[in-house]
């Protein structure tokens, strides 16, 4: 049940966070904040990651789709078996950050992003992409030290 509540946690976080940022920030005007290591900002990616296919938005929902129904039939196949908690804390990560972005992708057609670091200005993220990366890395540390 852990699992399935930090994916919702994801999910509804964004939408909340979402839905200010949509409603109380211009679009492309920065602001600085923790001393200037992290630059909010609203953007809309209509593509994949770095707006990769930003012209075929039809193209990047479906993809995105098909990528959540297979994460999400992995997840609900996993859960009920002992162990592999890593695994499922990973999923819950991914699975949670990808129903955020869908769900953008299919209530708005494009997906919010809002902030950057000082480090990376030019790329701007969300909760969901942090979280999908992290659980890419934990999934990926999973099968490499598996036996």
């Amino acid at each position: 049940m852990i699992y399935i509540t930090i994916a919702a946690i994801i999910f509804l976080l964004e939408i909340k966070i979402k839905k200010y940022i949509e409603e109380n920030k211009e679009m492309h005007k920065k602001e600085k904040i923790f001393n200037g290591n992290i630059i909010l900002e609203r953007y809309h990616n209509k593509g994949a990651m770095l707006n990769f296919l930003e012209k075929d938005a039809k193209l990047v929902k479906n993809i995105s789709l098909t990528l959540l129904g297979i994460v999400l039939l992995v997840f609900l196949f996993l859960l009920p078996k002992k162990g592999d908690k890593v695994l499922k804390f990973a999923l819950s990560l991914i699975l949670g950050g990808a129903l955020s972005n869908v769900y953008d992708r299919i209530t708005r057609g494009y997906v919010v992003d809002y902030f950057s670091f000082k480090f990376l200005k030019k790329i701007v993220f969300n909760i969901s992409d942090i979280a999908i990366f992290i659980g890419s890395f934990f999934v990926a540390l999973h099968s490499f030290f598996k036996k």
